[in-house]
């Protein structure tokens, strides 16, 4: 699939590239006073569950945050082999730069804000779960793998050597390298960063079976530490340590219980439950408090959400299958 900003009329060319990237990040000039447009291009390939291919872009600033996180529904991790131009950022509270011949891992369950300048590059996405499993539940953020090391000059290869041959690959073909792709990212992320591979065998194990159970239990008031302490037997401080770079296990229960609440109220369900009812049934001790949080976390209101006045991010839900969504738009500028 093949898409660019010259398929479409001058005048259209901004809000036609917004809506490609949307499921990504949002996309915007630099400068929000520039009269420059934005321009892109990219080919999309799927090579059994990933999607590879080249991008190009001129200076643009793209910005991933929680509510787009929420709405878009992508599990996945962006790998990116910059061939021209450099990206600076923040990613989830750290600060990134990378250059020509540098690869950069950002995981789209996470809050980024970067700004690139006119360039391309070969970006892979591939699923989180994959990447997590052989990492020990970890997925890097803002990871930077510099161009002057020979084990990112090695990945390097592969990802052009992919992006190139991916058009030609049959279905068995296709399945074997999507495992090569996900096994050569993370042996170079874990020889660049043994730590990773010193994780605890129990936290590697549980961690993903702990927030399986949480995502299982949201809508039990029951759910909290306590629960968790006896579903796993595990201790305080074992629990509090898994999650300790997500603020704690209390913090990650109460996020994915408003972003679950986001997607209910999204459906426009007229017999749903009410927010009284949903405030509730996610353990919030009032209506009031619900709505703060879910505020702080989206900046509207589940009444906005509720009736319709939807903030356009939440449109990015469709994007969610990242192939039906570029084949999409690769009709639309056909047309």
């Amino acid at each position: 699939m093949f898409i660019t900003t010259e398929q479409v009329e001058p005048e259209h060319r901004n809000d036609f590239w917004r809506e490609v990237t949307r499921p990504a990040f949002e996309t915007r000039a630099v400068d929000d006073q520039s009269p420059l447009q934005l321009e892109g291009s990219l080919i999309a390939h799927a090579v059994g569950a990933l999607i590879i291919g080249p991008t190009s872009f001129n200076a643009q600033r793209n910005t991933r945050e929680r509510r787009l996180i929420v709405a878009g529904g992508l599990d996945q991790c962006m790998v990116q082999l910059f061939l021209q131009g450099q990206v600076q950022g923040d990613c989830d509270g750290a600060a990134y730069r990378a250059g020509p011949g540098d690869i950069c891992i950002r995981d789209l369950a996470r809050p980024f804000d970067s700004t690139v300048s006119l360039g391309a590059t070969i970006t892979l996405v591939l699923p989180r779960e994959r990447i997590a499993r052989r990492l020990g539940g970890h997925i890097p953020h803002g990871y930077v793998l510099l161009a002057r090391d020979p084990l990112t000059r090695l990945l390097a290869d592969f990802l052009t050597s992919l992006s190139e041959l991916a058009p030609e690959l049959d279905d068995a073909d296709a399945l074997a390298l999507e495992d090569a792709a996900v096994d050569l990212v993370a042996t170079v992320v874990m020889r660049k960063n043994p730590a990773l591979v010193e994780t605890p065998t129990v936290g590697r194990v549980l961690r993903p079976r702990i927030l399986a159970f949480i995502d299982q239990h949201l809508f039990e008031p029951a759910l909290g530490p306590k629960l968790l302490l006896e579903r796993f037997q595990v201790s305080r401080a074992h629990l509090y340590r898994m999650f300790e770079a997500d603020g704690g296990v209390v913090s990650v229960i109460r996020g994915r219980r408003l972003d679950a609440a986001l997607r209910e109220l999204s459906q426009h369900n007229p017999a749903g439950r009410s927010i009284t009812a949903l405030s509730h049934d996610l353990g919030f001790s009032s209506s009031s408090q619900f709505s703060r949080a879910f505020r702080a976390r989206f900046d509207c209101t589940p009444t906005d959400v509720l009736g319709g006045r939807r903030p356009p991010w939440i449109m990015a839900a469709d994007g969610a299958d990242l192939r039906g969504h570029f084949a999409q738009h690769a009709r639309a500028g056909d047309r």
